[in-house]
C-alpha cells in the first residue's frame, strides 16, 4: 500500500499563526566548526557571514500583509450564507445550508434557495471577508472594485460603495470608500444569473505613491508585479524566501495535481481549515510564488505537501525550474517540523499512522517516526534531482531536523540517505520552563527579556551540535553539506498563561532588537550559513503562541519595527561591521501619469518622481522615455535628463510632450524609465512609470474619459443591510 494515499486524521481548526519547536535540555556537546558558505550574493555586504531569509505569512485575510495590489487574492474562501426573507435574518454556514457552487476557477455558478420546516422561502448568498480582525490595522481610501457577469453584489462593514456602474470594457464596478477598523471589508454575493454568473472578482488597493492598481489583471505572462510596492520593499534585504506558510504546509490538504491551486484561480490562500463550501486547503499557487522570487532576485524556499503525489512534486519542480530565473537557488523541503505534534502540525500525526500500518510493522517502534518521514522526504528530494539534472548547483535539498535534539536530526538524514545538500534547525530562543515556573502575572518585562537572553547560550550550542553533524555528513559524502535554519529568532509564547502579556511586551521591547542582534552574531559564529527568520507580518496582540510578527502593519513605521531591522542588519552586513552603519540610502521612485490626446497640439504629461527620505546631500538619477504601444516622434516627444535633488528635497516633476490627432486610435502608452543613480537606489517596483495617452477621438472614448470625470453612473451594487 502506497503511504501517502492512506487514510489520516485530519486537525482542522480556528486560524492560527504559528506554532513552533518545543524545546528541551537534550543536547549533545560539541563544538562549532566552519564550514564552506553559500553563494556569495549581490546584497550581501560580507560572504564570510551567514545569509539572511524570512519566512512569509500565510495568505489570509486576516493578516496584516499588503501581499497583492488585488485584496481579493488575500479574501476568506467563499462563505455561504441563508438569508431568511420573511424574517430577513441570515445565517452563515448554517449546517442546513448547501455547499456553494463554485467553477475550476472559484468564482460561485449558482445561488440555491429553498423553503424550511416553517414553508419560509430562504435564499442562499456567498460572502467572503477581507482585512477582518485586524484592529484598523490596514490601508484606507478609494478600493477599486469589478466583476464580470450579472448580479446582486453589495459591500458594506468598512466599506461604502461611493460610485458603481459598469466599465468601458463591459465590467461591473463600484468604487469603495474603506475607513479601517477591525471589521474589515465585506463583499457579498445576493444573487447571480446561472447563464453569466457574476465572477472574476477584483478589489484593488488604493493608490500608493503616484501608482494606481484597478485594471491589472496578472496572469504569468504580465509586464507587471501582482505584488503590492509596499511588500516588495520590505522584503528586498533577504537572501531568501521560504513559503512554508503561504503554502499552508501544515494542514495541506494536496494530494494530486487537480488539488493544487493555480494562477487562474480568483484567490490565492485559504486558511488552516477552509470552509465548509471551500474545505481543500491548498495554499498560493507556484506560478505566484515564482514570481515573487523573481520579483525580489531572491532564492525560493518550498515545502512539499505531506500527501502529495509524485506527479505532483514533478510538476511542481519542473514549472520551478523551467520559470524561477537563472542564477536563483531553490530550497526544497518534505512537510514541516515532523516531529512537532502540537496542534495544527498534522504531517507529524500523519506519519504516526503510517507506522501503524501492518508494512510498516518491523520498523523499530523508536524510530518509526524519523524513519518515515526521512523515506518520505528522499524520495521527493530524488524527484527534484532528476527534474533538475544537469542543474544540481541550482538545487538546496532540506534535511529537516529537531533543533533540541540532533539525535533525532541524524535518523532523519540517515533515513535520507545522503538525498540532502543542507541540514535544517529551527534554533529559537526562549525562557525555559523552569524560569516560567517562577512567572506569574506580575513577572515584569526586564525579567522576560532577561530570561531571554540567558537562554542564547542553549540555541547556540544546539548549532553547534548540528554543525557538527553537517561536517560529519560532508566528510561521508565527499562534498559539502550546509547549516541552514529553517525558521528561529524569539519565540516567547504565552500559553494563555498568566505571563502572556508580558512576553508579549518584551516580544516587541526594543531591547528584544539588541538581544536578537547578538543572537544573530553567535548563530553566525556558530558555523551557519543561511538563517530563516520567522515571520514577516503577524497580527498585534498577546496569544498563546507567541508574536512573530516583524510587522504588525504593512506601513508601520521602520523605527518601531525593532526586531525587523536586527534581522535587516545581518542581511545588509552592517551587522558584522564594529563601525556604527551608514544612514539608510534614500529610494528613488516614479509615478505614472495620464492625459487625454487632444485633437491637435502639444499637451504636457507630468510624472512625479520621489525620494523615501530627504538626502543631506545632493542625488541625481537619470530619466528617458521608452516606447510601448507609443512611439516617440508619432505620439509624444522622446525626452530624457538627469533630475538634481537638492539637499532636504523629496519630490520633483518631469514633463513629457504628448502629441494630440484626430485618428481613431486605443490608448496608447509609453514608459519613463529611471537609471544611473547617485546618492540614491532605485525602487526595485517603481522604476519605471506608465504614461497613458487617452483616447478622445471616438465616442467611447470620450464616453470613458467623462465617466472617469464625473463618476455619474447608475448604480447597480447595494450595500449590506
Amino acid at each position: 500500500m502506497n503511504a501517502r494515499n492512506s487514510v489520516r486524521t485530519l486537525f482542522q481548526n480556528a486560524p492560527a499563526a504559528a506554532f513552533c519547536s518545543a524545546q528541551s535540555p537534550a543536547r549533545r556537546s560539541a563544538t562549532a566548526a566552519g564550514v564552506e558558505q553559500l553563494e556569495a550574493r549581490g546584497m550581501m555586504a560580507a560572504d564570510a557571514h551567514m545569509a539572511v531569509g524570512m519566512n512569509l505569512e500565510n495568505v489570509v485575510d486576516w493578516s496584516p500583509a499588503w501581499t497583492f495590489t488585488d485584496a481579493f487574492k488575500a479574501s476568506r474562501p467563499w462563505i455561504a450564507q441563508a438569508f431568511n426573507t420573511a424574517t430577513w435574518g441570515t445565517t452563515w454556514d448554517d449546517p442546513s445550508t448547501p455547499p456553494l457552487s463554485l467553477d475550476a476557477d472559484g468564482n460561485v455558478t449558482r445561488l440555491a434557495s429553498w423553503t424550511n420546516a416553517s414553508g419560509q422561502v430562504i435564499q442562499q448568498r456567498a460572502g467572503t471577508l477581507m482585512f477582518r480582525g485586524l484592529g484598523g490595522a490596514y490601508a484606507g481610501g478609494t478600493y477599486r472594485a469589478e466583476w464580470d457577469g450579472s448580479g446582486v453584489v453589495t459591500f458594506g462593514f468598512d466599506a461604502r460603495v461611493v460610485a458603481s456602474g459598469t466599465t468601458a470594457t463591459g465590467r461591473n464596478f463600484a468604487d469603495l470608500q474603506v475607513t479601517p477598523t477591525g471589521d474589515g471589508i465585506f463583499m457579498v454575493i445576493e444573487s447571480t444569473n446561472p447563464a453569466n454568473p457574476a465572477r472574476n472578482f477584483n478589489v484593488w488597493m488604493p493608490d500608493w505613491q503616484g501608482r494606481r492598481f484597478a485594471g491589472q489583471q496578472w496572469s504569468p505572462a504580465a509586464a507587471f508585479s501582482p505584488f503590492h510596492p509596499l511588500f516588495l520593499e520590505r522584503l528586498a534585504p533577504f537572501h531568501t524566501l521560504r513559503f512554508m506558510g503561504m503554502q499552508e504546509t501544515n494542514s495541506s490538504d494536496i494530494r494530486t495535481w487537480a488539488d493544487r491551486r493555480d494562477a487562474k484561480d480568483i484567490r490565492q490562500g485559504s486558511g488552516p481549515g477552509g470552509t465548509v463550501s471551500e474545505p481543500l486547503v491548498n495554499g498560493m499557487s507556484v506560478e505566484y510564488m515564482v514570481q515573487l522570487a523573481n520579483d525580489l532576485d531572491a532564492d525560493p524556499w518550498f515545502n512539499m505537501p505531506y500527501q502529495a503525489d509524485d506527479t505532483f512534486v514533478r510538476n511542481f519542480a519542473t514549472y520551478v525550474r523551467d520559470h524561477l530565473e537563472p542564477g536563483r537557488r531553490v530550497h526544497v523541503e518534505w512537510a514541516n517540523e515532523v516531529w512537532n505534534f502540537g496542534w495544527g502540525f498534522e504531517a507529524s500525526h500523519w506519519i504516526a499512522d503510517q507506522a501503524r500500518l501492518p508494512e510498516n510493522a518491523g520498523l523499530d517502534p523508536d524510530l518509526a517516526q524519523w524513519q518515515i518521514a526521512g523515506r518520505e522526504a528522499k524520495r521527493d528530494m530524488d524527484i527534484w534531482s532528476v527534474v533538475f539534472a544537469g542543474q544540481t548547483s541550482r538545487l538546496v535539498r532540506i534535511a529537516a531536523g529537531w533543533a533540541a535534539v540532533d539525535w533525532v536530526t541524524g535518523q532523519i538524514a540517515e533515513a535520507m540517505g545522503g538525498s540532502f545538500d543542507a541540514i535544517a534547525i529551527a534554533p529559537y530562543i526562549t525562557p525555559t520552563d523552569e524560569q516560567r515556573a517562577g512567572s506569574t502575572a506580575a513577572t515584569t518585562v526586564d525579567r522576560v527579556l532577561a530570561d531571554t537572553r540567558a537562554n542564547v547560550a542553549t540555541s547556540l550550542a544546539w548549532t553547534a551540535n548540528h554543525e557538527r553533524l553537517a561536517q560529519e555528513w560532508a566528510a561521508r559524502l565527499g562534498r559539502t553539506i550546509q547549516l541552514v535554519a529553517y525558521e528561529g529568532g524569539p519565540h516567547l509564547d504565552g500559553r494563555g498563561a498568566a505571563y502572556q502579556a508580558a512576553f508579549y511586551a518584551a516580544t516587541n521591547d526594543p531591547r528584544m532588537g539588541d538581544i536578537e542582534r547578538d543572537y544573530l552574531r553567535g548563530l553566525d559564529a556558530a558555523g551557519m550559513d543561511l538563517f530563516v527568520d520567522f515571520q514577516f507580518t503577524g497580527q498585534a496582540g498577546a496569544a498563546p503562541w507567541g508574536d512573530f510578527a516583524k510587522f504588525h502593519r504593512m506601513d508601520e513605521p521602520l523605527a518601531a519595527a525593532h526586531r525587523y531591522r536586527a534581522v535587516v542588519a545581518a542581511g545588509d552586513g552592517s551587522l558584522w561591521s564594529v563601525a556604527p552603519p551608514p544612514p539608510p540610502v534614500p529610494v528613488v521612485s516614479i509615478g505614472s501619469a495620464s492625459i487625454a490626446e487632444g485633437a491637435y497640439g502639444t499637451r504636457w504629461m507630468t510624472f512625479t518622481v520621489r525620494l523615501s527620505a530627504a538626502s543631506a546631500q545632493a542625488v541625481t538619477v537619470t530619466w528617458a522615455t521608452a516606447n510601448g504601444t507609443a512611439i516617440a516622434g508619432r505620439d509624444y516627444v522622446r525626452g530624457g535628463g538627469t533630475l538634481r535633488f537638492a539637499a532636504g528635497q523629496t519630490t520633483m516633476t518631469l514633463r513629457v510632450a504628448v502629441k494630440g490627432d484626430r485618428l481613431r486610435e486605443a490608448n496608447e502608452t509609453f514608459g519613463v524609465a529611471l537609471s544611473n543613480p547617485s546618492g540614491v537606489t532605485i525602487s526595485q517596483s517603481a522604476w519605471r512609470g506608465i504614461g497613458t495617452i487617452l483616447d478622445d477621438d471616438t465616442a467611447a472614448g470620450r464616453a470613458a474619459l467623462a465617466a472617469m470625470a464625473s463618476s455619474a453612473t447608475t448604480p447597480t451594487v447595494r450595500r449590506v443591510r
